[in-house]
């Protein structure tokens, strides 16, 4: 009797057999067990050689699918608006010429606020990444009446003002702590000036006749006495050009003409005086500036900070130079809402076509404003 056992492990072939003969088995027997053993050994070891490769390799793993890696998103890759209402406590002072007449202007705002007709300022940012725009405008109309007891009855002057600045800026730094900007923009300027004469009729036909009888070198000197200081240039009320000494300068050159023909000069003087005394002169000015500066932010606490921002241009383009600086201390209400005390200052130094303007406009500013 034979038995046989076999182990297969890790692609080995392991043969373990044992045999008993017993008494009396025949050789023929014996041969033919042992044919048949190799047929199947030859067998098995040929099965297990085969079989061996994809034993020894084990599972076969599959790549996953090759996928490009997300964008990288932070937070300066998104957009950015910021639209403020500034409130600018303004004072302006300086010196406002018309055809070489000059108006010392100083002007604070206690006075400003109480000739307030009407007023508007707003003021606009969007940024995407690094780039971004900002906008201001800023709306004044403002109103005074001054009375004389001479021949003017009352001035009323009228002050129309439109400032708008907008700009384009980079953003060369950002951090945690702040940011830093560089600027480049335009600034509008626009002033609407109007001088409205109302004359004391009763007045006008003894003035007349003064006038006529006035020796010629007299005459400057009589106008500036009927009129009674009414249109004075000096310390106007309202940050606008000498209007008055410009209806005076025409004043006086049409009186001359007249007294060339004394049979008619008493008339004319007392046509001239009722129509240039009750009428109205306007002036209108504007002009555009380049300008470039830079803009900055230092973050104190996640709720306060320090904002600041600085320019200067002209160039002889618009004016010969117009500065403006703004610095404040910031607070963070909300996550949206924001509130700034700050100063701000604006200077121009325009002059052309017999138009000077060379004023510096400067007070604190109260700043509120929404971000999202």
């Amino acid at each position: 009797m034979q038995q046989k056992g076999i182990v297969l492990m890790g692609g080995q072939l392991l043969l373990q057999a044992s045999a008993c003969i017993t008494a009396g088995e025949s050789r023929t027997a014996m041969n033919q067990s042992t044919l048949m053993n190799r047929i199947v050994n030859r067998f098995l070891i040929g099965a297990t050689l085969l079989s061996a490769p994809v034993l020894l390799a084990g599972p076969v793993e599959l790549e996953p699918k090759e996928m490009a890696p997300p964008p990288r998103i932070t937070e300066s890759d998104h957009w950015y608006f910021n639209i403020g209402m500034p409130g600018w406590l303004a004072f302006v002072s300086g010196d406002i010429g018309l055809h070489g007449i000059t108006s010392d202007v100083d002007v604070g705002f206690d006075k400003i606020i109480t000739h307030v007709a009407g007023i508007a300022s707003i003021s606009a940012e969007a940024r995407y990444g690094r780039f971004g725009v900002y906008g201001d405008f800023l709306y004044m109309s403002l109103s005074a009446g001054v009375y004389g007891d001479g021949l003017v009855k009352k001035a009323n002057l009228t002050l129309d003002q439109y400032l708008a600045d907008g700009e384009l800026y980079y953003r060369v730094l950002e951090g945690p702590r702040g940011s830093l900007d560089l600027r480049a923009g335009g600034r509008y300027l626009n002033m609407f000036n109007r001088l409205e004469l109302s004359g004391r009729e009763s007045r006008i036909n003894q003035a007349a006749a003064a006038l006529v009888a006035a020796a010629t070198e007299d005459l400057r000197g009589l106008l500036e006495r009927l009129l009674r200081g009414a249109l004075d240039s000096n310390k106007p009320p309202l940050p606008v050009p000498p209007l008055g000494a410009e209806v005076k300068i025409r004043l006086l050159r049409f009186i001359r003409e007249a007294r060339q023909n004394p049979m008619t000069a008493q008339q004319k003087i007392v046509t001239i005086l009722n129509t240039r005394l009750n009428g109205a002169v306007s002036l209108t000015e504007d002009w555009t500036d380049p300008y470039f500066g830079l803009a900055g932010r230092y973050n104190l606490s996640k709720a306060f900070y320090l904002t600041g921002k600085a320019d200067v241009g002209g160039f002889g383009v618009g004016s010969d130079v117009t500065v403006q600086a703004y610095g404040a201390l910031g607070c963070h209400v909300t996550r949206s809402i924001y509130s700034e005390l700050g100063f701000r200052y604006l200077y121009e130094d325009y002059d052309s076509n017999g138009f000077l303007y060379k004023v510096s406009t400067y007070g604190p500013q109260i700043t509120a404003g929404i971000i999202f």
